[in-house]
Formats: C-alpha cells, structure tokens, sequence
C-alpha cells in the first residue's frame, strides 16, 4: 500500500487509538494500548533503526526475510567493516562486496539506499531499505579520497570514531578527551559534501561537541543514551543533547544494556526513560532508535561467539571503562518485535501517535533529507 508522509500523519491521532474498544490489549504501567491500531500504526510509518545489524547476502533465506517482515523495519543501518583500526580498509571492502552481491541478489526484497527518494521507495515496494555504515573511519586511513571510493560503493553513514583515539578524534574510552584533530575536521566538511551522514555515537566528549559544530549539516548520534540516567562513558550529556538539537539532529536511542542503567539486566521501564528525558529535555523531534542489535535479537545468532568477538574486539582497559558485562540485550526487546514494544511503551506512557512516528522514522527521515541529496 502506498503511503506519503503526510498521509500517514494526517490519518493519525491520539484521539483515534483511544476510540475503539479493543478486542486484545496489552498494559506498560496503568495504561493500556490497542493492539490492532498499534498494527495499523507501524504498518504505516516507516521505521529506521540507525543501527541495526541485518545485512541480506546471497545466501540470506527465507526465514531471515520472514522475521524482518514481522519487525515492519523500513530501513536498517548495518555496521560494513571492522572497527580494529589494522583490519577496517580490508573488511570494509570485502563486505561491501558481499552486502552488495545480497541486494543484487534478492533485489525484489532490499534496496540500497543511495539517496533520500530511496527512503520512501523502500516503504512503498515493501522492501528493506540498506543504509551501509562505518562504525569507525579507520577505514579511510589519512586518505580523504578513500571518502569517495566508499561514497560510490553505497556508504552513507560513518562513526567518526569508535571506542579509542584515531586520526580524527577521540573516542568515548581514551584517558584524554582532545576533540576533533585538523584531518578531522576536514573530514566532516568532505562527509558534508559527498553526502554522508556524520554519526558520533562513539566519539568522545569534545570530539562530539566539535563535529556538531564543524558540520554544515545536521549530525546523528545513532546509537547511545543519556548520561544523566546512565554514567557510562558511551553516553551524552545534556550539554551534548542539547548542542545536537540545536543543529537538527537526532539521537538515536540504543537498547543494549549496558548503556541503558547500572542494574545488572535493564528493564523495559529503564529503555523507555531515555526516550522520555530527551524528549522532555529538547523536544520530540531529536529523538530516534538506534538498537545496536541483530535485527533478529541474540536468539537468532550465536550468543557465545558474539560475546567471544566483543572480548576480541575491546582491550582490556575499554571492558572496564565500558562495564562490559552478559547479557549484553534487554529481553523485552531482544527480538524482531522491538520497534511494536517501544512504540506500545510509549503510547502507554502518554505519548501521542505522532511524537511515536516521529521516534519510529520521521525524525531520521528528516535529518537523511538535508544529507542525501545526491
């Protein structure tokens, strides 16, 4: 079914979800939600994850397709390469090939997202869109012009670092917090150029603060939460939610535990809090989902090679820094029906039907309009 933007709004409101009575609900709290109309809701919106691990390859089956048609995702933003500094030019390249042979492959299912109509392409064919991802720029080396190979083989969103200082800033686990270095910001000025989105979801205190402000363009922070309810170094302050805002931008609300509160295993209640404070703190149009997860959740992989491979990746010192601990996933939302449980939870905490599109999509969509122009 083809649907506009402003279609969707229009045919929304919070009066509408409390109309009918509902032949099933489902209570978070005191409130309840109706089911059907939530249905309804999240088949008319479209849905960014701004990262969300879902990278169809040639082999990808039906079962994988089956489970991301269930979650009624629009788009999802996979990390393409390594984030170790000595592996990311190779691995970039190599998966990038691989990501690409999948959509070719099951082009009547997943489409590329080169440019912003692709966004609402994607939602009216019922496809997946694909927004490839670098979760550090290690990849690009000292070389800017490597900005363009990557740009022409579908990358549209680099995280200017990742954990650890690299040559263009710090990330959120060094000692120091130095900002953005000269190569930097050159960087971000060639990304704004090309059209690539820059993400600092990473990215350390100052070198945050300097990409809002070195960036022409609204910046994402797409997968991270708030510092006030959570002291972890992966989050943002208000400081730096506000400076966000200020430029356009959106902050996209990640699910993984760790990040969410210091209890040993998060809770529902906990995730939707961060949602609630940045909306109470800059408004509804700045706030988004990034979950950070398989699309499929942790039951739809190999839990203990993933947890081998996040000891591989992180040192020593970045495990404690980042109170690295099992399980990584908040169960509620460990799963393909994430996007209907936040969205329930936010209904029922009061939100209308349309700050919970704009949280769905829209507000990325917003953002992605300035930037992928070409």
């Amino acid at each position: 079914m083809k649907q506009t933007r402003r279609a969707v709004l229009k045919g929304m409101t919070a009066a509408a979800l409390a109309a009918a009575l509902p032949q099933t609900r489902a209570a978070t709290g005191s409130n309840t939600v109706n089911i059907s109309k939530l249905d309804k809701l999240l088949a008319e919106s479209i849905i960014i994850d701004d990262l969300c691990e879902f990278r169809p390859n040639v082999n990808t089956g039906e079962d994988e397709f089956r489970i991301a048609s269930n979650s009624s995702i629009t788009i999802a933003a996979p990390t393409i390469g390594s984030v170790v500094a000595a592996e990311s030019y190779q691995s970039s390249l190599t998966r990038l090939a691989q990501l690409n042979a999948g959509i070719n492959r099951h082009s009547d299912r997943v489409l590329l997202i080169n440019k912003f109509t692709d966004i609402e392409k994607a939602k009216q064919e019922s496809r997946i869109g694909i927004l490839p991802a670098f979760q550090n720029s290690t990849a690009i080396g000292t070389d800017l012009s490597r900005l363009d190979l990557f740009y022409g083989l579908g990358v549209r969103q680099i995280q200017l670092t990742h954990n650890l200082r690299n040559w263009v800033g710090d990330g959120c686990t060094e000692r120091t917090q130095a900002g953005l270095t000269h190569f930097g910001v050159d960087l971000v000025r060639k990304m704004n150029e090309l059209g690539i989105i820059v993400d600092v979801g990473h990215s350390g205190y100052q070198t945050t603060l300097d990409a809002i402000e070195i960036s022409s363009k609204p910046i994402v922070f797409s997968h991270t939460n708030c510092m006030a309810l959570c002291k972890h170094p992966r989050n943002k302050t208000d400081e730096q939610i506000k400076a966000l805002a200020a430029k356009g931008g959106v902050m996209g609300i990640s699910n993984f535990n760790w990040f969410v509160s210091d209890n040993p295993k998060s809770t529902l209640d906990d995730l939707l809090d961060h949602f609630d404070y940045v909306i109470n703190l800059v408004g509804p149009d700045h706030v988004g989902i990034g979950s950070d997860f398989e699309l499929t959740g942790y039951p739809g992989i190999d839990g203990d090679k993933m947890w081998i491979d996040h000891l591989r990746i992180y040192s020593e010192q970045e495990r404690r820094t980042l109170k690295v601990r099992w399980p990584p996933f908040i169960k509620a939302v460990d799963n393909e029906w994430r996007y209907k449980t936040i969205a329930r939870g936010l209904l029922s905490r009061g939100h209308s039907e349309e700050v919970v599109v704009k949280i769905l999509g829209l507000n990325f969509q917003r953002v992605f309009r300035e930037i992928l122009v070409a």
